[in-house]
């Protein structure tokens, strides 16, 4: 446990503090135990007299927030296994399964997760571990289980529940059990058991859930994959909408200007996911490139080509409206392994954001979303010591984002092992395009 008196002073070439400030050149950061005491030119950085101070020299790197990924299922593999054979296994497993993807999220550098709807307690109670300093994780905001309808996606987890008074109750529920927000599948997905492009909770059902979590100070968010998903989460006043595709009944997509004016007017916050569809295309261009595709096979990948160059050509309209978009990996789910964040980021560039605007949808504009940004996702006086120190500039270029150099959490360094592991973490690109 980092000690208050514990100073670390950290030297950088380049200071990103994500905060919207121009980088800083030989920028420094004064820490102590875990929180951030001073920021700014090295200049303008004086640690206490007399005080024992361990300096960190990054004069050649740059020094930035850690990463906030808005979006994870920690108990999945990452090897286009579906949520039901998830399900088939013990919760045990899941929970050292969900140790090894959280590890490798923060070697990659991201400090801060938001899970997105693990079996039964299984994260709530890896949380209660972590914070026992039981086992080394990125800090933790959780859901519980996803709330679902009877047969609807995700609820093999373990919260099925049908009208007004259930659905209040398992909310009430989640949140006595220690859910730092409530996540509602308000389409279905996935599921073999649901309906991919209905909507699932009535509007009624989506207010209960929604004005219980706002009573005890909760934030929502859904998961929508179908139209009128969005349309019910705007009228209930859900915060975040995750996915936001605009697909109708028949599964044919239709972009709803109106819709995203009324996203815009409420200030939602979008998590569009968009690398989890691409994950799958590169899954099966490196099966292709191996051993070959079935027709089958070949059917499905012409599919998700089409389905991500139409969720991705919205994201850019939406993002042209002005829509706030954060970065939500949505790994280990499907072929999305852990520790692969920064393929979410990059996807946000493509749709549109500057690279400055990628860099804030991973920090400052992730963290607002969660409503932590009083503790991470900027580096200022006060808030939590998460930092990422990388080898180039994101802002020249966004993947620099992958080149890191070294992570800290809460004041603490951490050591993340040999290079070799490391170079494992990452998902390589399919030479098959």
């Amino acid at each position: 446990m980092v000690q208050k008196n514990d100073f670390k002073l950290i030297k950088c070439g380049n200071l990103i503090d994500c905060t919207g400030n121009a980088p800083v050149k030989n920028g420094a950061i004064l820490l102590e135990g875990s929180k951030i005491k001073s920021i700014g030119h090295e200049s303008n950085v004086i640690p206490p007299e007399g005080a024992s101070i361990k300096v960190y020299d990054y004069s050649k790197y740059t020094v930035m927030p850690g990463m906030v990924d808005c979006h994870t299922h920690n108990n999945g593999f990452g090897d286009g296994r579906l949520g039901e054979e998830l399900n088939l296994l013990a919760d045990e497993i899941l929970t050292l399964q969900s140790i090894r993807n959280l590890r490798a999220s923060l070697f990659s550098g991201v400090t801060t997760i938001r899970e997105n709807g693990p079996k039964n307690f299984t994260l709530i109670n890896l949380k209660k571990a972590s914070n026992d300093y039981m086992v080394l994780t990125p800090r933790m905001l959780i859901c519980g289980r996803p709330l679902s309808i009877i047969g609807g996606h995700m609820g093999y987890f373990g919260s099925e529940v049908t009208g007004i008074d259930e659905v209040r109750a398992e909310t009430r529920n989640l949140i006595k059990q220690g859910a730092d927000y409530i996540k509602i599948t308000a389409t279905g997905g996935s599921t073999q058991t649901s309906f991919r492009y209905r909507h699932s909770f009535n509007l009624d059902e989506l207010n209960a859930i929604t004005s219980e979590a706002r009573k005890f100070g909760k934030l929502t968010a859904t998961h929508c994959v179908s139209t009128q998903g969005i349309v019910n989460s705007i009228k209930s006043d859900v915060d975040m909408i995750i996915h936001c595709m605009f697909n109708e009944p028949d599964g044919s997509n239709k972009f709803r200007p109106e819709i995203v004016d009324d996203l815009f007017n409420k200030g939602t916050y979008i998590n569009p996911t968009l690398h989890v569809v691409r994950a799958t295309i590169w899954d099966l261009l490196n099966i292709k490139e191996r051993i070959g595709l079935t027709g089958s096979q070949e059917k499905l990948l012409d599919d998700r080509k089409r389905d991500f160059d139409i969720h991705l050509n919205n994201c850019t309209k939406m993002i042209d409206n002005g829509l706030k978009f954060i970065t939500g990996s949505d790994s280990s789910w499907s072929s999305y392994q852990s520790g692969n964040t920064v393929y979410e980021t990059e996807c946000l560039n493509m749709a549109g954001l500057s690279n400055m605007a990628s860099l804030l949808s991973v920090t400052k504009e992730a963290a607002k979303s969660l409503d932590i940004d009083d503790l991470v996702g900027t580096l200022e006086i006060g808030k939590e010591a998460d930092l990422l120190v990388l080898n180039s500039n994101p802002l020249e270029d966004i993947s620099n984002l992958w080149d890191v150099k070294d992570v800290f959490l809460a004041g603490r360094y951490i050591d993340r092992g040999s290079e070799k592991s490391l170079k494992s973490i990452r998902q390589l690109r399919p030479s098959l395009n």
